[in-house]
Order: structure tokens, then sequence, then C-alpha cells
């Protein structure tokens, strides 16, 4: 996830959680699916069953994969995942929880500091859009993405206003609907109706070029 990402926003009826501020610390080693410690990965600590309009806390791994949170903000039960773009990971693309739910430690007064090991899921796979105006062949700057799975077409997994240029991380190895648009165009014609069939293995790359037809 990007930086901005790292925000959880409470919904306006949503309460507080008014207990003090605690000083916890949630620490452990990251792997990775090749059983190897995850080096120099981003992650982010996230507090469950509560809602918070604060910034998550966000630390990265050494090159031993060990990683450290210091300071907690909140006693209560947390995650940890791994949040890193660059590297591959992202909350809407490489959600550890699955049907099992994440595995997660409760800091409270008496217990401050809880270790959990993070075993990193599977990485992303990564499209790369090329957006141009179908007419005169200049770029467009800006996008929305959204993102289905086959079985669920009308329920996108995710949609997102982005940067052209921003590479879109998706799930690895799902059959997934893909629809492109931007402010002042058509829909991508591949994309009208269902969506674009996409499936990418985990770490692959894909390069779409996208034209838009004017909406006028």
């Amino acid at each position: 996830m990007s930086s901005s990402a790292f925000l959880l926003l409470a919904p306006a009826s949503a309460q507080q959680n008014d207990e003090p501020h605690s000083k916890g610390v949630i620490y452990g080693i990251a792997i990775g699916q090749d059983r190897q410690p995850a080096k120099r990965i981003g992650l982010t600590a996230v507090p469950l069953g509560i809602a918070l309009a604060a910034r998550l806390p966000h630390t990265r791994t050494n090159d031993a994969g060990e990683y450290r949170f210091e300071n907690v903000l909140w006693w209560g039960r947390y995650t940890v995942y791994a949040d890193d773009e660059n590297a591959g990971y992202s909350s809407f693309s490489t959600d550890p929880a699955g049907d099992t739910g994440p595995p997660e430690v409760e800091l409270t007064p008496e217990h401050a500091e809880a270790e959990l090991k993070v075993v990193l899921p599977p990485k992303a796979g990564f499209i790369q859009i090329h957006l141009t105006n179908q007419r005169t062949g200049a770029g467009i700057s800006a996008m929305r993405v959204a993102l289905m799975a086959i079985e669920k077409p009308s329920s996108p997994l995710f949609t997102m206003s982005c940067y052209s240029n921003h590479v879109i991380l998706v799930p690895p190895d799902k059959s997934l609907l893909l629809h492109i648009t931007s402010d002042g165009f058509r829909e991508w014609n591949e994309s009208i109706g269902k969506g674009k069939l996409i499936n990418l293995t985990s770490g692959g790359h894909l390069k779409i070029d996208v034209r838009l037809e004017p909406a006028e």
C-alpha cells in the first residue's frame, strides 16, 4: 500500500476507543514463501475489532527478517501484515486473512509485549498501464481501476483512483475482471460489460496499452 493507505478511517457512527494510550511492543520475524527471512520488507500493525481514525504503525524488517513496533498506541488485539507495494504486497491484493482469519496477538497493561511470527503470502501480480487518448495519442494522466472476481462480476474486490503510471497490484493466480475508466472518456472498449479477463502469477508482470475514446 502507499503511505496514504496507512490510515484506517472510522465511520462517523463508530465509537472511538477512550482507553489510555498504551506503550505496547509487537516484535518477531517475517518469513517469505521460500521459508527464508524476509529482508527489508515493510510491515503494518493493524488493530482488530476496533475502528481508529489514526495512522497505523509501520516498520521495516532488517536483514535478518526481524521487526519491532515500539510504543503501539492502543491496548487490544493486533495482526501484522506485509504492506510494501514495491515488493509486491498490499492489503488489497495480498490480504493474509484467508478463511481462518489472520494470526493475532493481544497487548494489555499486564502483557505489554507480544511476539508474532509473520508468514508472507504469495506476492501480487503487477499490471502496468499505458493510457492514451484514442483520437490524439496524447497521454491521459489519471484513471480509475476496478477489479472483480470472475465468480462475482458485480461486486468489486477493490476500486482505485490513481495516476495512470501507478502500477496496480492484483491477487495472484486468480481469474479476475478488470475495468479501466477516466473522467471525460468512455470506458476502455475491452473492459466494457463484464470486464477484461486477467490472470497473473505471483510476481508476474502484465503491460497493457489502453486507448480511451473521448466522451464527446
